[in-house]
């Protein structure tokens, strides 16, 4: 018996119509997402934004929303993280009543002398003000000891400090010019020690309170003068002595 021949299948030439239908739809939904995008709805992004505050706040202050997705009893206004430390922060209208007050207590405090034997120099900066003294007026080359002949001077001045009641930040500086001896091995160790110096005499001499000063090391890291000349030099070796805006301790 013949097998009976299986007819074959002509060509369907029209496939492809399957492949670009399918390309056209994924296309269309591509440009619907667009759109979608690009028309934000404000209202539901507000309130996803303060979803998404009330979490933080409620980590933030160890609360637990017990399993029900809703959080109850929070503080919307709280901040999310409290910052883990104090910040500085610059207010130019403070620096500028700060810098005003010191210049006319300066005026009456110090005579144009006396201004002129330390190098006196008086700037406002963005954490407050700052009175710069020249070093080889406070101190012998290479040494911590404070002269006798400008304490007088000085004096004048941390009285003049006291009476703004602010936080004080003594700094050391010094020109490039390495120093290398048994007891200062570097110009770090000198500024240090010269900055400490100071600190501990207004505290002792002066009365004013420890908690409201710090003394810190900038060697030659500070310049206000090009260190190429000994007049350049001469500038930078020099004491200056932050008074901050801030009003809270040092510590």
């Amino acid at each position: 018996m013949a097998r009976k021949r299986t007819e074959e299948e002509p060509d369907n030439h029209e496939r492809w119509l399957v492949s670009y239908a399918d390309f056209i739809t994924l296309l269309f939904a591509f440009f619907i997402v667009l759109y979608a995008t690009s028309n934000q709805d404000i209202e539901k992004q507000k309130k996803f934004e303060e979803s998404v505050r009330k979490a933080f706040v409620a980590v933030a202050q160890f609360g637990s929303n017990s399993g029900t997705g809703e959080f109850e009893n929070i503080d919307e206004n709280a901040s999310p993280i409290p910052p883990p430390i104090e910040v500085f922060k610059r207010n130019s209208g403070s620096a500028a009543q700060l810098m005003d007050a010191v210049e006319q207590i300066i005026e009456k405090s110090l005579t144009k002398e006396e201004k002129e034997k330390v190098q006196f120099d008086l700037r406002e900066d963005p954490f407050g003000v700052r009175i710069s003294l020249d070093s080889a007026a406070m101190f012998d080359s290479g040494s911590t000891a404070m002269k006798k002949d400008t304490l007088a001077i000085f004096d004048k001045i941390a009285a003049m400090i006291k009476q703004t009641q602010k936080h004080l930040v003594v700094e050391g500086h010094t020109d490039n010019q390495p120093i290398n001896t048994s007891t200062y091995p570097s110009n770090w160790e000198l500024a240090a020690a010269r900055a400490s110096t100071i600190v501990r005499y207004m505290i002792k001499v002066n009365g004013i309170a420890p908690s409201k000063l710090a003394a810190v090391s900038l060697a030659d890291q500070r310049p206000v003068a090009s260190n190429d000349t000994e007049a350049g030099r001469k500038k930078n070796r020099r004491i200056e002595i932050l008074l901050t805006t801030k009003t809270t301790s040092l510590n």
